[in-house]
């Protein structure tokens, strides 16, 4: 079995990656064999960059403004 898991935030309490590793644990505790798949996702909001970053695997940088 494969789960494809995307979970926006919980605003205030968890990230869409940490939802999502959440739900995954649960996942493997009743299916040991499934292959899960983490997907952040976000609304606009909230998370949305790092969503992004995580999911499109890319990194922050940080540049003085003039």
């Amino acid at each position: 079995m494969r789960a494809v898991i995307a979970i926006d935030s919980f605003k205030g309490s968890l990230s869409s990656l940490d939802a999502g590793k959440a739900a995954a644990e649960g996942i493997l505790r009743v299916f040991p064999d499934a292959e899960t798949v983490i997907r952040p996702v976000a609304d606009g909001g909230e998370g949305t960059v790092d969503a992004l970053v995580t999911g499109l695997n890319g990194q922050f940088r940080s540049t003085p403004a003039p």
